[in-house]
């Protein structure tokens, strides 16, 4: 049987405190990530509760379109000034145009990936925002600014 001689306490291995805040780094980055999941996610609504929401909005459609063909001209503008390369107006477009879907329909747009814009029921959207992706993420593949300006336009004129 052991004495009490035999037991030694964790302060006398070397790097016992190192190992500690390992442990308890470890442990708060788990902790961290899981917040982030559930606080992050999206959370998209079935397809009776986004129409109820829909119908719910008090917002004008020429008021919301207004508005939007204001921000499509700030983006035009910004480009014509330099301010704005090919690659940041459609980027812009595309995020715009995400948006305006998302005020006037209620269904959550900003989050959906390409392939969901293109199962919603939403083509022009998606066509639209189909257009945009090569320019906004390929470097080699320059895109017409004025084209995908009149495209946002056309989209936004023509909703509803």
């Amino acid at each position: 049987m052991s004495g009490a001689d035999d037991f030694f306490g964790p302060y006398q291995y070397p790097l016992w405190v190192l190992w500690l805040v390992l442990g308890l780094v470890g442990l708060a980055l788990v902790v961290a990530w899981y917040v982030f999941v559930f606080r992050f996610s999206a959370r998209r609504l079935p397809p009776a509760r986004r129409a109820a929401r829909a119908a719910s909005r008090p917002a004008s459609l020429a008021d919301t379109k207004a508005k939007y063909l204001g921000l499509i001209d700030e983006v035009e503008g910004a480009a014509a000034s330099g301010r704005l390369n090919d690659r940041g107006v459609h980027s812009r477009l595309s995020l715009l145009l995400r948006f305006f879907a998302h005020e006037t329909n209620g269904v959550d747009t900003h989050v959906m990936t390409l392939a969901d814009l293109r199962e919603s029921n939403l083509p022009r959207l998606a066509g639209a925002v189909e257009q945009y992706y090569p320019p906004a993420f390929r470097l080699e593949q320059p895109g017409d600014p004025a084209r995908a300006v009149a495209t946002a336009r056309d989209v936004v004129s023509s909703w509803g």
